[in-house]
């Protein structure tokens, strides 16, 4: 360690550039690098083992047909004169019928309508606070949705309730209007156990003054009915979501179903075969089944769409790029530097040192100087960090919500994406140390000391 420190100080000049190098190289990748970990831990290390079961699943939305959407840009809809109430409830009665014709088929086990589904779109788009009824100062933010009621939503979706909660059956039925089912680790966080059907939960907004902040109870809910853990989208870290039930169901051109087949029915080759006639077979009045697919050909159809968009690619071209500015000028450095130091490398073999000793004695210094360097960067990041808020709850990159794990405490958070970068700008630094440096340890002495 001591010869280690010393040739680090006898080339302080050399190494002062390498240093200031990798320090800003830490500062400026920390919050890509961030980015990058939140993500990838909430989509593969954070799945809640009450996830539904998707191999048969389906999912479905309604269109109509274009003569009768013609019609309803008039005054009168259709030929008796209808009002638009009454329109509304003739394409529902078309709505039901094609749903009827699907349950009746012998491959299918359930069918609901419903205004939306977990992993549509990848996201839920409506977030709110909870907190129990007698201390709205204890919030969780959940991922809400809404489904309609008497629709076997629960059942279709593949949501699996506690015991101690009502049956999925029960749930998807007729509730009160207040009503309001949770999952197990949002009843855990807010009350200590999942033994709460019964108790009130309060919906919190939180208001921004001059002052400070604020919040006010917007309304209450009752909560119903448990069901396991289960994640809105794929890259939710957390399992807190509420469903919340719509009394009535609205014909309108965003009626989406889920299907769910019986378990010994093959879902591609169910879609395979209904799909050449969807248009034909399940019409009813102004209403067409407009699409039906797999629910797991849906999620990657939405996937590729959601990588593809130019928001993603703009996004990702100076990640490569800047990833790969990295990697060259950090090799480039360090293979400039080893070359200048090929003099005293053959000094150290005429004295007896082995390749392998002075190999990894090279390789310890740059693991030292990147240690230090990166410290340096970690902590001109912090400052950063702080004033802008970054780690702390509710501002976390690409989530939010207060559950108790490290992303969402301050320290754990910055210290494991720390020690990330560390490795990363380690391994690379490693790589430029040790392809020049291999290659000059193998140099004839005679050679190093003829360049001296």
């Amino acid at each position: 360690m001591r010869l280690i420190l010393k040739n680090l100080w006898a080339h302080r000049r050399q190494n002062g550039w390498i240093f200031a190098e990798i320090a800003i190289i830490t500062a400026l990748s920390w919050a890509m690098v961030d980015f990058l970990v939140v993500n990838y831990y909430g989509i593969y290390f954070c799945n809640p083992a009450g996830d539904f079961e998707k191999d048969h699943l389906c999912v479905g939305q309604f269109g109509v047909l274009r003569e009768e959407m013609e019609k309803t840009d008039s005054e009168d809809f259709g030929e008796e004169g209808l009002n638009q109430e009454e329109f509304l409830e003739h394409r529902m009665g078309g709505i039901y019928t094609i749903k009827q014709k699907l349950q009746d088929m012998p491959e299918v086990q359930s069918v609901c309508l419903t205004w939306a589904y977990l992993y549509e779109d990848l996201r839920l788009y409506n977030w709110d606070r909870f907190a129990p009824a007698d201390d709205t100062l204890k919030t969780v933010t959940a991922a809400c949705e809404q489904y309609y009621q008497n629709e076997q939503f629960f059942e279709t979706q593949g949501l699996q309730t506690i015991e101690g909660s009502p049956v999925a059956e029960v749930l998807s039925r007729e509730l009160p209007q207040d009503a309001i089912v949770i999952t197990r680790s949002m009843a855990e966080q807010l009350f200590g156990t999942d033994q709460v059907v019964g108790k009130r939960l309060a919906n919190v907004n939180y208001m921004y003054s001059p002052d400070g902040n604020y919040h006010q109870v917007a309304g209450y809910h009752t909560i119903a009915g448990v069901v396991e853990d289960v994640k809105g989208a794929p890259h939710e870290r957390y399992p807190y979501t509420a469903f919340i039930p719509n009394p009535e169901v609205y014909a309108n051109y965003e009626t989406k179903l889920l299907l769910r087949l019986k378990p010994n029915v093959d879902a591609d080759e169910f879609v395979k075969r209904l799909t050449p006639t969807l248009t034909k077979e399940f019409r009813a009045g102004s209403n067409v089944l407009a699409y039906l697919d797999t629910f797991n050909h849906h999620l990657e159809r939405q996937k590729e769409k959601n990588e593809n968009t130019l928001v993603s690619q703009l996004a990702t071209v100076p990640l490569v790029l800047f990833a790969i500015i990295v990697v060259i000028g950090t090799l480039g450095t360090y293979w400039l530097q080893i070359r200048k130091r090929k003099e005293d490398i053959g000094i150290m073999r005429a004295f007896g040192a082995s390749k392998m000793r002075i190999f990894c004695t090279l390789i310890a210094e740059g693991a030292i100087l990147t240690f230090i360097a990166t410290l340096l960067g970690d902590i001109i990041w912090l400052q950063f960090a702080n004033s802008w808020e970054i780690l702390s709850e509710g501002n976390i990159m690409s989530s939010s919500g207060m559950e108790n794990d490290w992303v969402t405490q301050f320290w754990p958070h910055f210290l494991i994406i720390s020690l990330i970068v560390f490795l990363l700008l380690l391994a690379v630094v490693s790589i430029g140390i040790a392809l020049p440096a291999w290659n000059v340890c193998r140099r004839k002495i005679v050679e190093a000391l003829r360049d001296e």
